[in-house]
């Protein structure tokens, strides 16, 4: 391999160890070196240059991109061709570093110290290795995967050293094109065969793709009994555990696994749905705060992960009946959210999130978790207005979190309204907001099919001048909905009805007005309600002295 027509950049924020890695490569012949002290600096020049190696160190800068995000990045954006490596350092040797630097996959990873022949070795061999492999990478770089399967299959045909990298990242494409049967075939000669490593985490994968249960958790085992420090086993466990509704063993795997390795995007999600699924939200909770922590400086980064945040303390303080359990994930909660006013990298991804409107429908969740319904009420509505006066179209960013709370309040209408803008965009949510939507859209089933029952049956009668029925009905509704706006101005409007035929108001309908003018009175209403409002309490201001 000839150095002298290669063109390097080498990331370290420490000078001393960035001059000396300058000079090993001067040594090994290239001429080509460009050094920055910082992933950011390194992300703006890739986006200029094409670096043949990059060499970064994992731990650049509290505050700043690590090589973790770095090579996430560089790679995801396709900053550096196929083709390039990316060699990572370290001085850290603890196992949950090596863990994460392994699982990002760069070309090699060296602890620091190392010579320079140790450090052109691993150079040298991944540079072979990625012009073997050349035209495969670039073809899944262009998305053309049947095409990179078809030339990875042809380089299969002849023996060579590369034979173990081509076979995984064909199984990977597989994977990729949903054809787990294929991958499998793949690994065949595996399943039996001498133990590689490898091979038997893909083979655990391929089982729970082709939800072969059974026989995942058994590879797993297998390979735990080889290497118990393997984290990638311990995740296969819990999700075959989860599939086949072995929860406490789920969440134990998934905590092993997260110990072992804490660095990972992914294993974090998993275990959100685990810990959700299984009633352990401390645990969902916990691995919402580090999806937020480690995707806040990435190509992963979202303002959704800094809601799903607060709104997994919320999820505990909700499902606890200890109240000064709950009293400390809601302070929690409401202490996060004020953080979030002064957190820089929250306002960097989502310049325009507005964490006051935010934290409305915050206040709105706590006060429905606390058996306030009408102070939940104010707080939704005046952050749907605030939502309706600031931007043309509600941001993404705040539906999940006001969806929820429309549900748990009974405000159906304004739920589905919100469900159906946001599966018009066509936007692909993080995995916790989906879940979480689609698990509060399945709870809240029953009582929305009664509720619209009841209101439909409501407005039939009403519509046939038959208000005590249309009352008796829409008051049947609002058992399902207790705070809904609109069963409440129904309502009323029966009441009117009532009190203009019999011209008179007797004290059970008087009482039964003013119960639904305290649920209304004060409240921000959406234009159509609040003038819809304003006339009924007029024209019963006639009838009701008040």
């Amino acid at each position: 391999m000839q150095f002298s027509n290669k063109q390097v950049l080498i990331v370290e924020d420490q000078r001393p160890f960035l001059l000396l890695l300058k000079g090993l490569m001067h040594s090994m012949g290239s001429s080509d070196v460009v050094t920055k002290s910082s992933a950011e600096q390194a992300v703006s020049l890739c986006k200029k240059h094409k670096f043949d190696i990059v060499i970064c160190d994992l731990h650049l800068g509290a505050e700043t991109k690590n090589g973790y995000e770095l090579i996430e990045e560089l790679r995801t954006r396709r900053l550096i061709n196929p083709t390039s490596v990316f060699i990572l350092i370290s001085a850290d040797s603890a196992r949950p570093v090596v863990l994460g630097s392994i699982e990002r996959r760069p070309d090699d990873f060296l602890i620091k110290p190392f010579s320079q022949v140790q450090l052109k070795s691993r150079i040298v061999r991944a540079w072979q290795k990625r012009q073997f492999l050349q035209q495969a990478f670039n073809l899944i770089e262009q998305g053309e995967y049947n095409s990179a399967i078809d030339h990875i299959e042809t380089l299969l045909e002849n023996p060579h050293h590369y034979k173990g990298h081509c076979e995984q990242l064909l199984v990977e494409l597989y994977w990729r094109i949903s054809h787990p049967k294929k991958a499998l075939d793949v690994l065949k000669e595996y399943i039996e065969g001498k133990p590689v490593l490898w091979a038997q985490i893909a083979l655990g994968r391929t089982y729970l793709l082709l939800n072969e249960h059974e026989k995942a958790i058994s590879i797993a085992k297998k390979t735990l009994k080889r290497n118990r420090f393997n984290a990638d086993a311990h995740d296969i466990l819990a999700q075959a555990h989860h599939a086949v509704d072995s929860g406490e063993k789920a969440v134990e795997a998934i905590k092993e696994a997260i110990k072992l390795s804490p660095f990972s995007l992914t294993r974090h999600f998993k275990a959100c749905e685990i810990g959700r699924n299984n009633n352990d939200l401390v645990l969902a909770a916990n691995s919402s705060q580090a999806i937020w922590d480690l995707s806040k400086r990435t190509v992963h980064k979202a303002s959704l992960h800094w809601c799903g945040m607060i709104r997994s303390l919320l999820d505990v303080a909700e499902s606890t009946d200890d109240k000064g359990q709950r009293n400390k994930y809601q302070q929690e909660a409401l202490l996060t959210l004020q953080r979030g006013k002064f957190d820089e990298h929250l306002y960097k991804i989502d310049r325009e999130f507005d964490v006051d409107i935010f934290g409305n429908i915050v206040n709105a969740r706590i006060s429905a978790i606390d058996g306030k319904l009408i102070d939940a009420k104010r707080h939704l509505n005046t952050s749907q207005i605030q939502l309706g006066d600031k931007y043309q179209e509600v941001p993404t960013a705040f539906i999940p979190d006001s969806i929820n709370v429309m549900y748990k309040l009974g405000e159906f209408d304004d739920a589905l309204q919100l469900s159906s803008l946001l599966s018009s965009r066509g936007e692909e949510l993080d995995q916790n907001s989906s879940d979480m939507l689609k698990t509060q859209a399945q709870n809240a089933q029953k009582s929305l099919a009664s509720y619209q029952q009841f209101n439909r049956e409501g407005i039939q009668h009403y519509q046939q001048q038959d208000f005590e029925r249309a009352k008796a009905s829409f008051a049947l509704a609002q058992g399902f909905a207790p705070v809904n706006t609109g069963v409440a101005l129904n309502l009323l409007q029966c009441l009117l009805q009532i009190a203009i035929k019999e011209d008179k108001a007797e004290m059970k309908l008087i009482n039964e007005c003013k119960r639904l003018f305290k649920l209304i009175d004060d409240m921000t209403l959406k234009a159509p309600y609040k003038e819809k409002y304003e006339n009924i309490r007029d024209e019963l201001s006639k009838y009701i002295g008040f």
